[in-house]
């Protein structure tokens, strides 16, 4: 991503904050309006409660975190990326295997050591961590992680705003998740690069935009403005070359009646396109606005 990228997003983040509403203000305005509506329930105390009875938590959405009996607890860099590995391949794995992926450039036997040395330096604590045997590792069930819940959060957001965009939202389903605002606004260990991270965190950031992008199209079906500005920027925040992100924020600026924001918006997006990819936005996009230009707000 380029300076200007980089740009775009500190900008839209700034203008949405200081002229629309504060995101990160309690819950954000679209997981305040899923909360209300049923979609999300106590959410913080279901938080506090799997913990309790789980004893041990692992967040892997955001940064590395583990949770024993509510203290923190800390861990070794490499024991850090041993139980994401583990909690990400939801299966035992070899040790041969796992050693591999930790240390990809090592030779076998030295990795096998450093697999050893990291088993033995993990945090001592009165329920294991992994399940070892001879030839396998699995983390232990005792340790419960986010990434079920978060998937679960983004399959039920996207299937309850794609029936809401059909009908008020208030009369849609309204499916019980929890921790939606980390669902919505953490991306998978951001600061870890290894390739079997980056899959699965750009397979959960997919899903991500995709549920932001349906809030941001239900809550405009149903004149909810505010929320659908805040889902839409926040899509465009997490992915600023996104042209269908960029689209529910336009689209939200007409139906509101702001067709200079609309055009300010989209101009901001052909100059980003233009620098970034050398490309223009597509087709459908210009002859929205040429319409929107000329008065024509028909819906798309």
């Amino acid at each position: 991503m380029t300076d200007d990228a980089r740009q775009f997003r500190r900008e839209k983040a700034a203008d949405h904050d200081h002229r629309t509403f504060h995101v990160r203000d309690s819950l954000s305005p679209v997981t305040a309006s899923l909360r209300s509506r049923g979609v999300v329930k106590e959410m913080h105390e279901n938080l506090e409660e799997s913990k309790a009875r789980d004893l041990l938590h692992l967040s892997l959405m955001g940064n590395f975190d583990l949770n024993y009996e509510g203290q923190c607890v800390l861990v070794a860099p490499a024991g850090q990326r041993l139980l994401s590995l583990l909690a990400l391949s939801r299966r035992a794995l070899t040790r041969e295997y796992t050693a591999e992926k930790l240390w990809p450039e090592a030779p076998g036997m030295r990795a096998a050591g450093c697999l050893r040395s990291t088993l033995w330096r993990l945090p001592k604590l009165d329920r294991p961590l992994v399940v070892a045997t001879a030839s396998t590792l699995h983390l232990s069930r005792d340790v419960e992680t986010d990434l079920t819940a978060t998937e679960d959060i983004l399959r039920r957001t996207i299937a309850w705003a794609e029936r809401s965009a059909q009908r008020h939202p208030s009369d849609a389903p309204q499916p019980g998740v929890t921790l939606a605002d980390e669902a919505l606004s953490s991306d998978l260990l951001p600061e870890a690069w290894d390739e079997w991270v980056v899959i699965e965190r750009e397979r959960l950031h997919q899903m991500r935009l995709l549920a932001l992008e349906s809030l941001a199209l239900a809550h405009r079906s149903a004149g909810n403005f505010g929320q659908a500005l805040d889902a839409g920027m926040r899509a465009v925040a997490g992915e600023p070359l996104r042209e269908s992100a960029h689209r529910q924020v336009i689209e939200t600026y007409l139906a509101q009646g702001n067709t200079r924001e609309a055009i300010r918006h989209f101009e901001e997006l052909r100059r980003l396109f233009r620098t970034e990819l050398q490309l223009q936005p597509s087709p459908q996009l210009c002859r929205r606005m040429a319409d929107a230009v000329e008065g024509r707000h028909t819906r798309p």
